[in-house]
């Protein structure tokens, strides 16, 4: 079956590269219009959403929070900001399933470097992240073959590692290769379903609901507790030694040997081992971001708690730290959720 499925998805590869497109294939920006725009790394904490007019302007959004960044006027974090619109023009076919587009103009709705406070965060604005005025971009459609994509392609265009990578996009892709930078398009939803689905909660909260309880590392700053319930999603964001962990638990029947990545993250992993963390069988993997960041991700099962959890950090020294030390004292909040249990 796998044999006839591969066969049919070369077959459908090879059929669709000979030709022109269909006229309802092509790309316009009425259709671009259709989609709901992202560029991230997939793992919360910044994005970029962008939204592609008829007329080909766009107008769109970006937020990164920094949550470690506080002060007496602002002890809840800092929030990078930005707002823009901005004009593409001469959408054209350059080959197969990619078409390319012209940034024309970028313009912020406020000047970078202007802040505000608001319930405890510090807002300030900063310059779009992402796109570029003067700048080309390609489109690549939904069937574009990803055998040329590079590492960072892959790692923009959510793609999942090559052992369970399929051989075509299936989502749209705009990607830039001056900035190395690259936008999903998902089909378009309602406001109500592009509605946030984290919940911010406090530690005690969360444990109530999802009957999770993180350990807290020491020397953990600007911790944010959050819930998807949609998803039984449990999540811990906090910085320490200056770098941005991310904690995620996810209920899970997993069999013997078997791990699920919970953690969001697209990247290419590098570098990857096997570790114990309390007894529990994992693995240990590293990418570089593509900038001269890297980030490095810890996945374990615990099998008596029938619990999948991820950690992962951004930072710039990988040999400065040791993520499974960090994972133990993370995963050590699971006995304070049990006791509380016995005792409730």
């Amino acid at each position: 079956m796998k044999n006839l499925r591969a066969l049919l998805m070369g077959l459908a590869l090879l059929l669709s590269g000979i030709g022109a497109f269909a006229e309802d294939e092509a790309p316009s920006f009425e259709r671009l219009a259709g989609l709901q725009w992202e560029f991230s790394s997939g793992a919360g904490g910044w994005s970029t959403e962008l939204k592609i007019n008829p007329d080909g302007s766009f107008s769109g959004n970006f937020h990164d929070s920094e949550m470690g960044e506080v002060a007496g006027d602002y002890p809840n974090g800092t929030v990078y900001v930005c707002a823009f619109t901005g004009q593409m023009s001469g959408l054209e076919h350059m080959d197969g399933h990619t078409w390319r587009v012209q940034v024309d103009s970028v313009t912020p709705d406020e000047a970078p470097g202007h802040e505000t406070i608001d319930d405890g965060i510090r807002y300030v604005t900063n310059e779009p992240y992402g796109l570029t005025a003067g700048d080309e971009m390609q489109i690549y459609l939904p069937g574009t073959p990803i055998e040329g994509f590079t590492e960072e392609m892959r790692m923009w265009a959510h793609l999942p590692d090559e052992e369970n990578a399929s051989a075509a996009l299936e989502d749209w892709f705009l990607y830039s290769r001056k900035n190395d930078t690259g936008f999903v398009g998902y089909p378009a939803v309602d406001d109500a379903a592009l509605a946030n689905p984290w919940k911010d909660l406090t530690g005690d909260e969360l444990a109530q609901v999802s009957g999770i309880s993180f350990g807290v590392p020491e020397g953990a700053e600007g911790i944010v507790y959050r819930w998807m319930e949609s998803d039984g999603l449990a999540e811990m964001q906090f910085t320490m030694d200056g770098d941005e962990y991310c904690a995620r638990a996810q209920g899970a029947e997993l069999a013997g040997g078997e791990l699920m990545n919970i953690s969001g993250m697209y990247f290419q992993w590098d570098h990857e081992e096997d570790v114990e963390v309390n007894g529990c069988r994992g693995t240990l993997g590293l990418a570089q971001t593509g900038s001269e960041d890297w980030v490095e991700l810890c996945l374990w099962y615990d099998a008596g708690a029938k619990r999948m959890y991820s950690l992962s950090v951004y930072t710039t020294d990988p040999d400065g730290l040791d993520l499974t030390a960090v994972a133990q004292m993370v995963h050590n909040g699971k006995a304070e959720a049990v006791f509380r249990g016995m005792i409730g």
